[in-house]
Formats: C-alpha cells, structure tokens, sequence
C-alpha cells in the first residue's frame, strides 16, 4: 500500500505555484510523516528535528482561511499544532 500527499490547488484553494511548497511544509511542520516499510515494518524516513510551525503550512491554503481571517483564531491554531506535537512526542521517530 502507498500512501501520499497530493496537493490540491482547486480543493486546498491556493495558488498551483505553491504546490511543491505546501508539500515541502507538510513534511517540515510534521503535518505528514514520511514513512517507509523496510525489512517488515514501517518507519520514518524524514524526522523533521526543528519543525516549523503548522501556520506557516495552514496560511498558504484558502480551507483554513476562517483559521487566520476575520480574527485570527489562536486557539484553533494552538490545537492544531498541539496535535502535531503529540503525534511526535509518541512516536519513536524508528
């Protein structure tokens, strides 16, 4: 089974120069783990050791834009990355 990202310009709503960009930020904020099966089980391949903060990845997509337009909606935001923080707390990062 492979599974991968696909930026969606028309569904995220961005602008389609963006795409290699959004998927850079999705591995560099933790967002989407990159992993691998090697030798029967699946590991991480790209541990992002100083990740970025998820904004950076939501602003560029307009199916967030009720997180950051009207009033910028921190806690929404902060629960977004608490969630990132914890997938990579748990894990052992193999």
């Amino acid at each position: 089974m492979l599974i991968s990202l696909a930026p969606c310009p028309t569904g995220w709503d961005y602008d389609p120069k963006l795409s290699v960009e959004i998927g850079r930020l999705a591995v560099q904020t933790g967002v989407w783990p990159l992993k691998e099966y090697i030798g029967g089980e699946v590991r991480h391949t790209k541990v992002p050791q100083q990740r970025k903060p998820v904004d950076e990845y939501l602003k560029l997509q307009g199916r967030f834009k009720h997180l950051f337009e009207a009033q910028l909606d921190e806690q929404g935001i902060a629960e977004i990355q608490a969630r990132v923080d914890a997938y990579w707390d748990k894990t052992d990062a193999r």
